[in-house]
């Protein structure tokens, strides 16, 4: 495919799957690193921010059994996000505008590690006072926001998340109960009160009855000692 050119700097790009990707190399180059390997070690440090639709491995078409890592546009823009040159800012504008043209529609910016740090701790607060696993706290906010993973929460949408988790973690668990079964057990309960409240007072009666009893008989005792 034809190259690319950001400020003056000529890119390869590779299509693939119809998508452009560029280089870890090229993607230093355009950031404005010194070291060709800048690119990795950003991707390193965050690599669990990427999926496999925004980078891959491929075979280097120059070394033989050597692999070269690429991104797309959504992993140029994301590697941008982390990198802290002169030029970050100017090149993840510069990845927008080519994604618009691509897919025909302005592109969705998708938050950062750090954007997202504030929705983790709600999370991880809410795990820690409900018992819940991270799985089923994560899946509540999925379906709360719509997405399936929380990087596709739109940046001015997080507040709106971080409040529902909040919001589930003041919630409390005030149990929901059946008026007519409640009522039901009252009754039995009276019942089986009034029953044994029955046998109480026929057993004070035949304790006084026998107590009775047991004077007569001792004064009777007493008179013929």
């Amino acid at each position: 495919m034809q190259t690319l050119t950001f400020q003056n700097i000529t890119l390869a790009p590779a299509k693939i799957d119809s998508q452009i990707w560029l280089s870890s190399a090229d993607l230093a180059k355009a950031l404005g690193y010194s070291r060709a390997d800048s690119v990795t070690r950003l991707y390193n440090e965050n690599s669990d921010e990427f999926r496999s639709d925004t980078t891959t491995l491929i075979d280097n078409p120059q070394m033989k059994n050597a692999k070269i890592r690429i991104f797309s546009l959504r992993g140029c823009h994301l590697i941008a996000m982390f990198a802290r040159t002169k030029v970050a800012k100017e090149f993840r504008q510069w990845v927008l505008d080519i994604l618009d043209k691509e897919v025909g529609k302005p592109v969705q910016v998708k938050t950062t590690v750090n954007d997202r740090t504030p929705l983790r701790q709600a999370v991880s607060m809410l795990v820690g006072k409900k018992g819940l696993a991270y799985d089923e706290a994560y899946q509540m906010v999925h379906q709360f926001m719509g997405v399936s993973h929380i990087d596709e929460i739109d940046p001015s949408e997080l507040p709106r998340a971080i409040a529902y988790v909040h919001s589930l973690t003041l919630e409390t668990n005030t149990p929901k109960y059946d008026l007519a079964d409640l009522r039901r057990q009252n009754q039995k309960a009276q019942t089986e009160f009034d029953d044994i409240l029955v046998l109480f007072n026929q057993s004070l009666d035949r304790l006084a009855d026998l107590k009775i009893r047991l004077d007569r008989q001792d004064r009777l005792i007493r008179t013929f000692c």
